[in-house]
Order: structure tokens, then sequence, then C-alpha cells
């Protein structure tokens, strides 16, 4: 997989965006998608540390939250968006809620001391990347999170079904979903950053050992416990 896809950068919009609605209500089943399941483990055992070190405050916003992992823990001052009205609704009513597309749409103006994305590269781009540098205040921060690069690339040259930038989730009736999946290289990833106007601060990994257990073979058939799972990317708005 080459990580300097110019339309990678550009823009996700390489699958229908009603495909993310058709699979809102068995996203989080883990027998159907236990890679998911594999991934927003390994998010929230990062997560734990991550809040245990720099202990977030101010306005919080859960980008592309889907069912938030940040409300576990943070629920003052924290807003919920995502493009998908089925994802909203994966959370408690009470909870403050934006449905935004996080590339096309404005998601806020020097309003956000946090911005997370928990597993985001569907929307891994320039275009998200302006938003979040226009809707952080100065000295605002970001943690971005993506499955590895080193898994997106072993795991997806090894299979002629496979596609560029996508990642392929077999729905209930049987058939193949095609979503956006767009996971680069470091020194790709932290140029985007940087060409939105913001820093990276730390980049950070979480190991397939640090699971307790790994339920998808898509998952253990290609990486062992001392490669990395995820790659976490911290960011802050110097200006």
């Amino acid at each position: 997989m080459k990580s300097t896809n110019r339309l990678a950068y550009e823009s996700s919009e390489i699958a229908d965006a009603v495909a993310y609605e058709s699979i809102a209500n068995e996203y989080y089943d883990e027998k159907l998608h236990p890679t998911c399941a594999d991934f927003r483990q390994a998010s929230s055992i990062y997560l734990t540390r991550f809040f245990g070190e720099n202990n977030p405050r101010g306005r919080l916003a859960d980008i592309g939250c889907g069912r938030s992992l940040i409300a576990d823990f943070r629920e003052q001052g924290l807003v919920l968006i995502d493009a998908s009205s089925e994802m909203l609704l994966q959370n408690p009513s009470s909870r403050e809620k934006r449905l935004a597309d996080v590339e096309r749409d404005p998601i806020g103006y020097s309003e956000f001391d946090w911005i997370f994305a928990i597993l985001g590269d569907p929307y891994n781009t320039r275009a998200t990347w302006a938003n979040i540098g226009r809707a952080l205040k100065a000295g605002g921060r970001c943690l971005f999170i993506v499955p590895s690069y080193e898994w997106a690339t072993r795991f997806r040259t090894r299979s002629s079904e496979e596609k560029p930038n996508l990642a392929c989730f077999i729905n209930a009736r049987g058939e193949s979903i095609f979503l956006p999946s767009l996971i680069f290289e470091q020194k790709d990833q932290e140029k985007m950053i940087s060409d939105a106007g913001l820093t990276p601060v730390e980049t950070e990994h979480v190991l397939v050992g640090d699971l307790a257990h790994v339920k998808s073979p898509k998952i253990f058939k290609v990486l062992s416990r001392d490669q990395y799972l995820l790659d976490t990317y911290h960011v802050k708005k110097t200006q």
C-alpha cells in the first residue's frame, strides 16, 4: 500500500456514505466484527493511560465518535460528532451531539481545548485535519488514533480481495461492504498534520501483546505480540 496516495490524502469519498448507516447497528457485534472489537479494546487501553497522564480538561470533542469511548473518561464539556445518525444513537440521549461530516462540515471555530478521533482512519484526510485546526483553540490539542501502518501494510497485501485505502466489512447478510480506511506511514501522517498548521507532539503505539486476548484472525495471523496494533498521534495547535 502506498502511503503517499494523493487522492487518499485529499478525500475519503471512495465509498458511498450510506454504507456507514448500513453497518451502524451491527458494528459493535464482536462476533460479526472481531477486528473492530480488538481495535476498540486497544484504543480503550491506550486512553486509560492517556487520560491518567494528561487529564484533558475544558471543552472536548469526539469526532466520528460512534459509540463514544471518550464518554467513558469524561462527560463534562464533551460534544459527540458523527456523520451517521445511527451511530450517534449509540449514545445516551443526554449527551450533547452534532450530526456533521468532519470532512465537509465545520465542527467549530476555536471552540475546543481537545479533539479526539478514535479509529479515525475513515476520515484521515487533509480536509479533516484542516477542520480540526479551525476547531481547536490556540494551544488546543488533538489525539488521533488509527490502526497501525504496520498492520495495514501486512494485512492488505496478503489478499487480492483487499482494496487500497478501504476496509472490507462482511455484514450480517454475508455481503462485503468496503469503507474508507486511510492509514499512512508516520512521516507522511505527520506531514499532513503539519500542512494543516498543527504541530505533532508525540507518536505512540499500542502493541498486539497489550491485549489480553486477540479475537480477530485478521490481526493474529499477520502480527506477533511485539508488533504495533495502533498508531496514536498527539498534536498541538500552537497559535
